[in-house]
């Protein structure tokens, strides 16, 4: 009898160009999605901690922390007070086991009310897949973070993108999009790279 073959953390999210999101089921099938141990996107995590040191941040919410690693990396970069959320309890109890010195606690990014005491959100390549809710979580921002700062990070694709499409596809578009104004952004890609990596600061108001 042969066995199925094992999903790819891909399959939990976007399939064939449609969202899945099975965050839970996907941090319990996949031990390491989107390659977290390995610190992808290493120009636009590098931007976000020179943009928590220049705008002088001294606390970050990480929301879709997943496995911790990108708040352990910027609490070692900058020194600031990080704390990470995730909709998942399988990502949570991984990140506080490989990481029993930072916080880490359930929580979703559609409620943001009960974390209001940070000087910024951290928004890491997780905007693909709230689309639909963005509009409604900005209204939140604006209601408990005026004032603050949103930073974000977003890859896009060349030529490849097939989900998000009808929102932007570029790192112009979105900040069109936005309805805060941003403060600084970048964006880094080499030759070889099928991704364009960005990082932003917006002003919450």
């Amino acid at each position: 009898m042969s066995q199925s073959p094992q999903k790819s953390y891909h399959d939990f999210v976007i399939r064939d160009g449609q969202f899945v999101g099975q965050f839970e089921d996907m941090y319990r099938a996949c031990s390491d999605p989107w390659m977290q141990s390995e610190q992808p996107n290493p120009y636009s995590r590098t931007a976000t901690a020179i943009n928590i040191r220049r705008f002088g941040i001294q606390s970050v919410l990480e929301c879709g922390c997943g496995l911790g690693y990108y708040s352990d990396f910027l609490t070692r970069q900058t020194g600031a007070k990080i704390t990470g959320i995730d909709t998942s309890k399988t990502a949570i109890l991984k990140a506080r086991e490989l990481f029993p010195e930072l916080r880490f606690e359930v929580g979703n990014v559609q409620d943001l009310e009960p974390w209001g005491d940070f000087d910024a959100i951290l928004f890491a390549e997780i905007t693909w897949y709230i689309l639909p809710e963005f509009k409604k979580i900005l209204e939140q921002m604006r209601r408990f973070y005026a004032g603050k700062y949103l930073l974000h990070n977003l890859v896009f694709y060349k030529g490849s993108q097939k989900y998000g499409n009808d929102y932007f596809t570029n790192l112009q578009q979105f900040r069109e999009w936005m309805p805060f104004p941003a403060v600084a952004w970048m964006e880094a890609t080499t030759e070889s790279d099928s991704t364009i990596e960005t990082a932003s600061v917006f002003r919450i108001e």
